[in-house]
């Protein structure tokens, strides 16, 4: 082995796993981590793609050290952000430790209650959970916290960067600060592992608040991974998957194992019944299989598990439920239907392949509706093209978003106020407050906003003051903190399950429309309702003889970055034409090419229509509802016709050019905040997350201004939109 000084250092079962496994070298990240590990004390962040050996970089170290004294406590801390990456990375971590007498435990909703009582009784070795059984540790298990964490040394936090922007991201670094104090070993080093990130130092602060200088990244750079992709462009009559897309799909992945991405959870179903029937027109078993967050875990699992036999053909189609890391063995490669909205989840995505030292190949398509005669010039651009065009591009260019920072999480720290005074068993508010400004975990939020909250919360009940003046958990509190639905911070919609028989289908959301007679499409077959049992949360089903009345189940619009817009800008005024695209493709962006230099789209971004003005911001989806906002507030009414959003805005005509030009000017030139735009907005719309209802309208409105506007590059766009009024 080349790499022998490395190799020499970790323990002899892990040099024996890697003898018997075959290894023939360890690999650049694999060695550069164990030298960090073994000769520093700082925390590590590891970035490389999927299947770099990323797991095996932090824990071969980790249990090299841990090794000689494995139990009385935990020792490692793995938190993953899914089960089922936890269950999957359980086996990998149980191969690895069973010849150095490591225990590998799990905790989370699906686990045996002997199975957590075995950790309770005998801590030790690696415990994997999630960020929900943390809290329920901290709340439930208070009294054997010291026990559990006592010797804890290390903490490793899997898909670093699907906690960077999230409110569960803030609540696991308050649970990270809050473990770490039961540790009598001192601060338990934190290691992060992530196939993407975008922000580097935007990753460190979240793996150390207090210290991010203290978070050594090994990030190798000269590590090239062979990528192969080609885009294919379809026009259609509907809005449905076109027929002859979904024909080139199947011929290129009837006889393969392949992941198949969609945006929404009915183009999954639609994507997989459309497949299948296929399958059935050619005499095959059906070898498509639906992944989303409506069906049920069980037919999740069961496609996991058989996409993981070899010798068979078979295909998942999925949302971003399969994104991260689960492993489904080795995929042919990746398809993606329609652009992804992140040029990170495109490289999730692709990651998914090119396993083993095989090339990344991804197959794109992107479907657009052929426009209407007579259609507006902004309703003929290809935007799902030039879209998929402009996040390959800067794919291409390694550049990934950075995070959103989110320094204002006031439903994350009234999650974690009421949590740690429950595990306290009351507290005094000076220490209460102090451990958490102590933290730095919620960096944006004052000491006086600290206070705003704490009395709101008196006011309500979720708190009490004592005569001595330690705070405790109300009785309204108490009853929030025993729910179940306590240990999350995300919002979970009711569901009810849909069933066949005795067969849960999958869950759904209730609405109106839910009736007798109506149609579902779900795990890639059409069923009909038959029955509706509310109390029960029930939706019985049977098969349909033909698909009427349909519900789909829908998803929300993720952001998008302003950079993807405006390379879709710098797209359309070049002359380049990417060599993965196809003739279909190539033409429409020629023709697009043609329309925009006909009518000088890159430099005007306003155009005069009978009833409105047209424009065409070119920025991010944060950007331009702040636009809408900014505009609205003097008086004239904005929308974006053919659901083109963030693309066309359609701002009434009320006057000339001149008058729109004067009033886009007294915009930049009023003392206008973004607080005065968000005081327009009615507070029901800006309640989003999970307790706000318990949150005071002041901070509701304060945090806003962070998510909901983006000033900067609102006003940026504003400028150059006025500019380009006066040359058009």
């Amino acid at each position: 082995m080349s790499n022998q000084p490395a190799y020499e250092r970790l323990a002899p079962f892990l040099r024996e796993f890697i003898y018997a496994q075959a290894w023939k070298d360890l690999r650049p990240i694999q060695v550069e981590a164990i030298e960090t590990i073994f000769d520093t004390d700082e925390d590590v962040l590891i970035t490389a793609g999927t299947a770099s050996g990323k797991t095996e970089a932090a824990f071969l170290p980790i249990l090299s050290l841990i090794q000689p004294d494995p139990l009385g406590s935990v020792r490692v801390l793995y938190v993953g952000p899914l089960k089922a990456l936890i269950n999957d990375q359980f086996q990998r971590l149980e191969l690895l430790c069973e010849q150095g007498g490591i225990p590998v435990f799990r905790w989370h909703g699906d686990v045996s209650a002997e199975h957590k009582s075995e950790l309770i009784e005998t801590p030790g070795g690696v415990l994997q959970i999630t960020p929900e059984s943390i809290e329920s540790l901290l709340i439930n298990k208070t009294s054997k916290l010291r026990r559990l964490f006592g010797g804890l040394r290390f903490i490793v936090v899997d898909e670093v960067h699907a906690f960077l922007e999230s409110d569960r991201g803030v609540q696991l670094r308050s649970q990270l600060e809050r473990l770490s104090a039961y540790s009598s070993v001192g601060r338990p080093r934190r290691i992060g592992l992530s196939a993407t990130v975008g922000d580097f130092e935007a990753a460190k602060q979240w793996l150390n608040p207090q210290r991010p200088d203290r978070v050594r990244l090994i990030n190798p750079t000269n590590v090239t991974i062979a990528t192969r992709f080609s885009l294919m462009h379809f026009a259609h009559a509907t809005e449905e998957l076109p027929p002859d897309l979904i024909d080139d799909l199947y011929s290129l992945t009837r006889h393969r194992k392949t992941l198949i991405f969609c945006n929404s959870r009915s183009d999954v179903e639609l994507a997989t019944s459309q497949l299948n029937r296929r399958c059935t027109r050619d005499g095959l078993d059906e070898r498509y299989l639906p992944h989303h967050g409506s069906v049920s875990k069980e037919i999740r699992e069961d496609a996991e598990a058989r996409m993981k036999d070899k010798y068979r053909p078979m295909s998942v189609v999925c949302t971003n439920t399969l994104e991260l890391g689960i492993d489904i063995g080795q995929l042919d490669l990746v398809v993606q239907i329609n652009s992804t909205h992140s040029v990170m989840s495109f490289e999730q995505r692709l990651g998914r392949s090119g396993r083993r030292g095989e090339p990344r190949m991804m197959q794109l398509y992107t479907s657009e509706e052929e426009p209407k005669p007579g259609a507006a010039f902004y309703e003929r651009l290809p935007f799902s093209l030039l879209k998929a065009l402009a996040v390959t591009d800067l794919f291409l260019e390694r550049w990934i978003e950075p995070p959103l920072a989110r320094p204002s999480v006031y439903n994350v720290l009234y999650h974690q106020l009421l949590s740690r005074l429950t595990e306290m068993h009351g507290c005094a508010p000076r220490d209460l407050v102090g451990f958490f400004i102590g933290s730095q975990v919620f960096r944006g939020i004052e000491p006086d906003q600290y206070a705003t909250v704490l009395k709101h919360l008196a006011a309500i009940d979720h708190i009490q003051q004592m005569p001595d003046g330690e705070l405790i958990v109300g009785l309204t509190g108490e009853r929030v903190v025993r729910s179940r639905e306590f240990y999350a911070v995300f919002q979970t919609p009711p569901e009810w399950d849909v069933r066949h028989g005795e067969r849960t289908l999958g869950r759904i959301s209730p609405s109106p429309d839910l009736t007798p007679g109506v149609c579902l499409l779900l795990v890639g077959r059409v069923w009909e309702v038959k029955d509706v049992l509310p109390d029960q949360k029930q939706v019985l089903v049977i098969p349909a003889k033909e698909a009427r009345n349909v519900m789909f189940l829908g998803t929300g619009l993720p952001e998008m970055h302003p950079r993807v817009a405006r390379r879709v800008r710098e797209l359309l005024s070049r002359d380049d034409v990417p060599q993965y695209l196809s003739p279909a493709g190539q033409t429409a962006l020629a023709e697009a090419r043609r329309m925009s230099r006909e009518i000088n789209l890159d430099a005007r971004d306003i155009f005069e229509t009978e009833k409105a003005w047209i424009v065409l911001p070119w920025t991010g989806t944060r950007a331009a509802r702040t636009l809408q906002f900014l505009i609205q507030h003097c008086g004239l009414e904005v929308n974006f016709p053919s659901m083109l959003f963030p693309w066309a805005m359609a701002i009434q005509r009320d006057g000339d050019l001149h008058d729109l030009q004067n009033r886009l000017r007294g915009l930049l030139e009023s003392q206008l905040t973004p607080a005065d735009v968000v005081a327009d907005i009615p507070i029901g719309l800006l309640r989003t997350h999970k307790y706000d209802e318990f949150l005071p309208d002041t901070l509701i409105r304060a945090r806003a201004v962070e998510e909901w506007v983006d000033w900067e590059e609102a006003r940026t766009t504003l400028q150059r939109i006025s500019n380009s009024s006066i040359q058009g």
